[in-house]
């Protein structure tokens, strides 16, 4: 394999933000087939084409090259998620409010959602990585929290009714996540998403719409 670019030759920073991406890309595409714990250095490495020296020379553990993976989906994910949700969130309306959800719940569902899910259901049973899922879960959900609260009825709630909404909003949209595929019912979770608007109602008027 050329070791050029254009016929010029990539600097050695370049060679290794190039393993680093093969890398990444195998980890998300490994948990997302096989699963957390199928997603081992030795299917990692098969995957991207690099030896586990390679790999442990950028990542001196495995749960070191599964925490950049996740910031690096975060990340990817979060440019995605702006170009979703509409700038007030479905406005005051809650036909517009249950429609940005149903998308939002698109969203969610995307496979690569699971490598979330599989990495927060990991980290229960390992302490190293339980400290990077946390700290990411927290970051996510300042600035989800901050991106909701530009719809006018989460932002009419107090702080607390705002986090009790957001938690249960959550918890209710990646649970489905995980039962879509084995589970579906359509109908039923379209009763949720109005189960959920109703309750932002309830949250920020003390009634329902």
């Amino acid at each position: 394999m050329s070791s050029s670019t254009g016929g010029r030759r990539r600097t050695q920073e370049e060679r290794s933000a190039a393993t680093v991406a093969k890398l990444i890309d195998a980890t998300t595409n490994a948990i997302i087939e096989v699963g957390y714990a199928g997603a081992t250095t030795r299917e990692i490495c098969d995957r991207a084409g690099v030896s586990q020296g390679g790999l442990f020379r950028h990542f001196p553990t495995r749960r070191d090259l599964i925490v950049a993976t996740l910031d690096h989906i975060y990340v990817v994910r979060s440019a995605a998620f702006a170009s979703v949700v509409e700038p007030d969130l479905g406005g005051e309306s809650a036909m517009g409010i249950a429609a940005q959800l149903r998308r939002v719940r698109d969203f969610v569902r995307d496979p690569i959602s699971m490598v979330f899910l599989e990495a927060v259901m990991a980290s229960r049973t390992e302490p190293d990585l339980r400290e990077g899922v946390v700290s990411l879960l927290q970051r996510a959900e300042r600035e989800i929290l901050a991106i909701a609260s530009r719809n006018p009825v989460v932002a009419r709630m107090t702080d607390q009714s705002r986090r009790v909404w957001f938690d249960f909003a959550q918890q209710v949209l990646w649970i489905e996540a995980l039962w879509a595929t084995s589970l579906p019912e359509q109908a039923y979770d379209d009763m949720k998403i109005d189960a959920l608007v109703r309750l932002m109602f309830v949250l920020a008027h003390g009634r329902s719409e």
